[in-house]
């Protein structure tokens, strides 16, 4: 009777998996037996988080028993450890006292530890925002260089950068090198600190007199790239780098796509769309500053011919009336749809809405509303009937007590007579 009380192996590590989340259970069950010991150490180092660290309390000097100190220490003594860790998430604080800080980047022992870290799959760094009138994180010539050359030994699959700057364009290009099995890019708020846009001759030169083999790849080593996340300031300069001939990223089966769109960077992102055809989900951010009006041409428009399998549409947009208004825009867009139906499922609009300026006229305001009927009218025709909703956030920002904004967009929700008829629109309305 004993021996059938025994589980079979499988059942005991598929019970330890469901503890994947509990550390302190995780440590217990590696103390149980030997049989148990792989699949706690699984889960027990399959993600490491590490943090900078703040002065000693003993001194006000930095602390020498940090983090990544104690880590590269106990992989020393137990290289097989290492094995075990698939995701690395650098998590960097916003601090008061820089000076008695330590950045885990600026670690001596930080690019040794991501050269043993062997089987990493996913890696990210999150720099703490900048102060007002601060500039971004950049990392000095040396560690930047440490760590690029730890990062080209990875098989990455994911790479996520938040809040950075790169020092200059080849540098992003080198670290966008050493991604050769990349699937999701995260660059959010990343920037170049050089010059925002350069003509493609310009932009071959710098690349190729600084970098001339970085990314020049055979079709055979192309990386299939599936989520891209691009908010950024230098946009009209990472997407040209993306959008190289010879560069090794695939862009043609992404499937999710979220950036910001800025004044500066609207034609380059036109000419992304058009090489992603698998695009099922995109969000865009919409600038504050964006000249809405200006962008109604034929070429300047957001095509959706180019998108034949996009079901999700997230855009983020903001309304001044008579000056800023996104409508014809929308209507421009959503025109180019067709003859076949459209594949959009769910359409998510965000508009942050200010107080009407006093020179708004009668006529003025009646033409934006015949705007949103239009955009009404056209969303229930045919070519639209596998949507499933239209989401409609209205960001109020406005004088507290002053519900001018409010009445505005009441009376754009009213010009939706179709959607709600068919049960589609779903509104919230929220001050900011």
């Amino acid at each position: 009777m004993q021996a059938l009380d025994v589980l079979c192996p499988e059942l005991y590590d598929y019970i330890i998996d469901f503890l994947h989340d509990d550390d302190a259970a995780l440590r217990a069950c590696a103390l149980v037996c030997r049989a148990w010991l792989p699949s706690s150490r699984c889960h027990l180092f399959y993600r490491l988080k590490l943090s900078g660290s703040g002065p000693s309390p003993i001194s006000s000097s930095w602390a020498n028993n940090t983090a990544c100190r104690r880590i590269y220490g106990t992989l020393l003594s137990s290289p097989h450890l290492a094995a075990y860790v698939n995701e690395l998430s650098i998590q960097e604080h916003n601090v008061l006292r820089p000076s008695t800080y330590r950045w885990v980047s600026e670690e001596i022992t930080f690019p040794s530890l991501l050269k043993k870290l062997v089987n990493i799959r996913a890696l990210e760094f999150n720099f703490p925002p900048p102060n007002s009138g601060a500039i971004k994180t950049a990392w000095s010539t040396m560690t930047f260089r440490e760590i690029s050359e730890a990062m080209s030994s990875m098989s990455l699959e994911t790479l996520a950068l938040r809040q950075f700057s790169f020092s200059s364009l080849p540098d992003f290009v080198k670290i966008l090198d050493s991604c050769r099995q990349i699937k999701t890019l995260q660059l959010d708020h990343v920037d170049i600190a050089t010059a925002t846009h350069l003509s493609p001759s310009a932009l071959d030169h710098v690349l190729n007199l600084n970098l001339p083999d970085s990314i020049s790849h055979t079709a055979e080593t192309n990386t299939v790239l599936e989520t891209l996340i691009l908010r950024s300031n230098s946009l009209a300069l990472i997407i040209p780098v993306l959008l190289r001939t010879n560069s090794f990223l695939n862009l043609s089966s992404l499937q999710h796509l979220i950036m910001n769109v800025t004044p500066d960077s609207y034609t380059n992102i036109l000419e992304l769309l058009e090489i992603i055809p698998n695009l099922q989900h995109l969000e865009l951010d919409i600038d504050h500053d964006f000249d809405y009006d200006a962008h109604l041409a034929h070429k300047d428009t957001l095509s959706l011919t180019y998108l034949p399998a996009l079901k999700y549409l997230s855009l983020h947009t903001h309304i001044l009336l008579g000056r800023m208004e996104p409508v014809s825009w929308l209507l421009a867009m959503f025109s180019t749809a067709g003859p076949a139906p459209s594949q959009l499922v769910d359409f998510a609009l965000t508009c942050t809405v200010d107080k009407p300026p006093p020179s708004l006229t009668v006529q003025a305001f009646d033409s934006v509303l015949a705007g949103w009927h239009n955009l009404d009218n056209l969303l229930t025709q045919p070519t639209f009937d596998a949507m499933k909703r239209f989401r409609l956030d209205f960001a109020l920002d406005g004088p507290i007590g002053d519900e001018s904004v409010k009445s505005v967009s009441l009376e754009f929700i009213k010009q939706l007579r179709n959607l709600r008829t068919k049960g589609l629109l779903e509104v919230d309305i929220c001050e900011v």
